[in-house]
């Protein structure tokens, strides 16, 4: 597929939205200003990107369900100040600031539970997948995972029950090379983890995970199958260029690489490409990348002046559950 200049530069828009919430993330963290262990998504923005611009192109219903460092997704999903409310702990957040961005969940938006438990929320996908297919609505589940959670039981028991009940959904393996501080090398006998589709006899294939068309063209491809009835498995090969969390002085590797990171930068990769090819002059996407910066500077303050949740918040159970079961605190 080839795509015009409106595609192109909506693309790289959710690139460099993706660089600049990163980067934000990071200041606000060692400005003391949010707390936890967060997982940026530098290096990695062209998955997040590649999701967005597929939901905008398909003609099908997309679900997705989210890694730790697909923040761009999410909040392009349910709304920036939504997401950094929750990021910040924040009564404008999307949960009233009481769960954080793990768990966040907004099914008016398509946007699945999420948890911080290793693989468990791709059985959440696979089951939401079933539950489309037993409706009869004509949806795709999007299923984002890790290639940590390559090596949990949980999620090749899900895959299986998609593949037998034909269920419509995309696993899509965001491989930056290294679970928490185990590289994949010590992790996996074969490296390139889409080659397991083999075993459910579904499709599987890799893509460039540092190239947004790329990405968008391949997860185009991967829905349509998904969507008539065949489970895929798609693994997009990047970069971890952080800490597995904000912090983390990795120790456990050799970081040399981020000398030197313009062969592996989406974000740059792709400004050669626009510019090499005439379809953006280097002054647009500078301007772009200057608009999606201020706009991430002035939400982010947003979130931190907002009204931290009550006690009231955090312990009423409307919050929590589906109907208020389990009475007052």
């Amino acid at each position: 597929m080839k795509f015009n200049r409106e595609q192109a530069l909506d693309m790289y828009t959710d690139l460099v939205f993706g660089r600049a919430m990163a980067n934000k993330i990071v200041e606000y963290i060692y400005g003391g200003r949010i707390n936890g262990a967060i997982h940026p998504s530098l290096g990695q923005e062209a998955i997040s990107a590649g999701i967005l611009e597929a939901k905008k192109l398909t003609s099908h219903e997309i679900y997705t369900h989210c890694t730790h460092r697909q923040q761009p997704l999410i909040a392009r999903t349910v709304g920036l100040d939504p997401f950094l409310g929750e990021l910040m702990n924040r009564r404008t957040g999307l949960m009233k600031g009481t769960s954080g961005e793990y768990h966040l969940v907004s099914l008016k938006d398509n946007h699945l539970p999420m948890q911080g438990i290793l693989g468990a929320g791709v059985a959440n996908a696979t089951g939401f997948a079933w539950a489309l297919k037993l409706d009869g609505k004509d949806g795709v589940v999007v299923c984002s995972c890790g290639d940590g959670a390559m090596s949990e039981g949980i999620v090749y028991e899900s895959i299986n029950l998609a593949a037998i009940n034909h269920l419509p959904i995309v696993y899509l393996i965001e491989n930056n090379g290294i679970a928490m501080s185990t590289p994949i090398e010590l992790q996996a006998p074969h490296q390139d983890l889409y080659l397991r589709a083999a075993g459910f006899n579904i499709p599987g294939f890799k893509v460039d995970g540092n190239d947004v068309e790329a990405m968008t063209q391949a997860l185009l491809g991967a829905i349509e199958t998904a969507a008539a009835g065949q489970p895929v498995l798609v693994e997009a090969k990047t970069t971890r260029w952080t800490g597995h969390y904000v912090g983390d002085m990795q120790k456990y590797r050799d970081t040399s690489f981020l000398n030197d990171t313009s062969n592996i930068d989406p974000v740059v990769l792709y400004e050669k490409k626009l510019t090499a090819a005439g379809t953006a002059s280097e002054q647009e996407l500078a301007d772009i990348k200057a608009a999606q910066e201020t706009l991430m500077a002035d939400a982010f303050q947003r979130a931190w002046e907002a009204e931290a949740p009550t006690k009231e918040d955090c312990v009423n159970y409307n919050n929590l559950y589906s109907n208020n079961a389990g009475g007052e605190l």
